[in-house]
């Protein structure tokens, strides 16, 4: 038997959607349903954080761990059995929150428009337990814009934070009952119906099997980062749609025989935090991969069923010969991450199969020399022009083996197998970077856009194989 209600709480009160409002962005449910104007909307993108809330899933584990989403790209119905605190939710009755009067004090508002947001991401930061050093800060305001002040303010109202009399979200709102009475009300599969829409969240794989099975083209849902924007953009995701939330067996990260196993729903942000150990070098990079707001609700997964071929994390993941886990009415099977696009947003999987997880073997030996670059126009919350992986494993003062991955510079994300190849067991001196950066710019064939020139892209891909070996292997 199937529920028809999304349940969630809003500063410790719970809350009921059914029907067409299940369907809206969170921010909309936030503002017109409930009245809590204090989250803005500015972007509709995710770019802003104006909208940004905290937001702790109960299903999980057993400990509330609230994080900072952007409301505005995160559908209404992604926010069944959560807890949800919003700016109003941070005073205790005529008292500010810290962090607010450190605000006030600090003069970190003008208009006050983005303020909740900055805000809710500095409360954010708190709970990370991060020291509130001025890259900290600005590591965790990345997904923050203002337009009225040139962030100074903003940054010494972070600094001038008393860290003794801020209260952990889980300490202002302990909601042991609530989360118990949460659990209880989710414990069965989530079906919603609203004229020509059906939304299906389901309890088991089994039964998300047999409904894509009967739609193979319900849109899937887990972080809603991208698919959230285009709908506020106003492209329709189709009347039927399947949201994993509840298929806590998709939240599994783990390493297992050596590989990194990343289910559907772990969240980049989850991902990174594992990788600091595991792969480090992928962990660093993904600092600017997207904001923290992004990354808490951000999958492995979704960033690669975008399809896109300017995806961050792709590189990476070809270099280490990635797997991805699709499943479908005839059961599980792995494709090589390298064999998995066959076209620009086209895949090698069936219509009725979708993404259960993502497995890569991580570099072990210390010899090996890793870098991973992007070019955008902003250093940080911006899509690439062209992206990149290069792995080095040098011996003897030759290559004993090197794995050279790019994107942007074609339909796909593309794996130099012949050059890596070609190159094995070559003396790596200055003369043989010259020509891997020749015979780069020979095999890539990007298109012109928005982003950069073909020239400008074949360019900078023959300048970072030149960078890495500037700055990895001293040539």
């Amino acid at each position: 038997m199937f529920r028809g209600q999304v349940h969630f709480t809003v500063n410790g009160q719970f809350h009921d959607l059914s029907g067409e409002g299940a369907f809206a962005p969170l921010s909309d449910t936030l503002r017109y349903r409930l009245r809590k104007t204090g989250t803005k909307v500015v972007c509709a993108e995710g770019d802003c954080g104006a909208c940004t809330v905290l937001l702790a899933r109960v299903g999980d584990s057993g400990v509330l761990d609230f994080q900072s989403i952007n409301s505005c790209i995160f559908p209404s119905f992604s926010a069944d059995g959560c807890h949800l605190v919003t700016v109003e939710g941070l005073a205790s009755g005529e008292v500010l929150h810290e962090i607010q009067k450190s605000m006030a004090r600090n003069f970190g508002g003008q208009c006050g428009f983005c303020t909740p947001g900055f805000v809710m991401s500095l409360v954010n930061m708190f709970e990370r337990k991060a020291k509130p050093s001025e890259q900290n800060i600005k590591n965790y305001l990345t997904g923050n814009l203002c337009r009225c002040t040139g962030y100074q303010p903003i940054l010494q109202a972070a600094q001038d934070v008393d860290m003794q009399n801020v209260k952990p979200v889980r300490e202002m709102y302990p909601l042991q009952v609530e989360t118990e009475q949460l659990r209880a009300k989710t414990t069965s599969s989530l079906m919603i119906e609203a004229g020509a829409r059906t939304l299906f969240a389901p309890r088991t794989l089994a039964e998300a099997v047999k409904f894509r099975g009967e739609n193979p083209k319900a849109r899937i849902f887990s972080g809603a980062t991208d698919i959230g924007v285009q709908i506020n953009k106003g492209k329709y995701p189709g009347d039927k749609q399947m949201s994993l939330h509840l298929l806590v067996g998709l939240n599994r990260l783990e390493l297992d025989s050596g590989f990194v196993h990343v289910g559907a729903r772990v969240t980049l942000d989850r991902l990174q935090n594992f990788c600091q150990t595991h792969a480090p070098a992928f962990a660093e990079f993904l600092n600017i991969f997207a904001s923290p707001q992004i990354k808490n609700s951000a999958t492995l997964a979704g960033n690669l069923a975008n399809g896109s071929p300017i995806a961050d994390t792709t590189p990476f993941l070809l270099a280490v010969d990635a797997q991805i886990e699709l499943t479908g009415s005839k059961g599980t099977r792995l494709v090589p991450l390298n064999g998995f696009f066959v076209g620009y947003k086209k895949f090698n999987k069936s219509e009725e199969e979708f993404i259960t997880a993502v497995r890569f073997i991580t570099p072990k030996t210390s010899r090996l020399k890793i870098g991973l670059y992007k070019v955008s126009q902003r250093r940080d919350l911006d899509i690439s022009c062209v992206n990149s992986c290069f792995i080095v494993h040098e011996q003897d003062g030759k290559i004993a083996s090197a794995k050279i991955a790019f994107g942007g510079v074609g339909p796909v994300a593309v794996r130099l197998f012949e050059l890596e190849n070609k190159i094995t067991g070559q003396t790596l001196d200055r003369a043989l970077v010259d020509a891997v950066a020749a015979e780069i710019g020979q095999t890539v064939q990007p298109i012109s856009d928005v982003r950069g020139s073909g020239v400008f892209r074949k360019r900078m891909a023959q300048q970072l194989f030149k960078k890495f070996a500037r700055e990895h292997l001293g040539l």
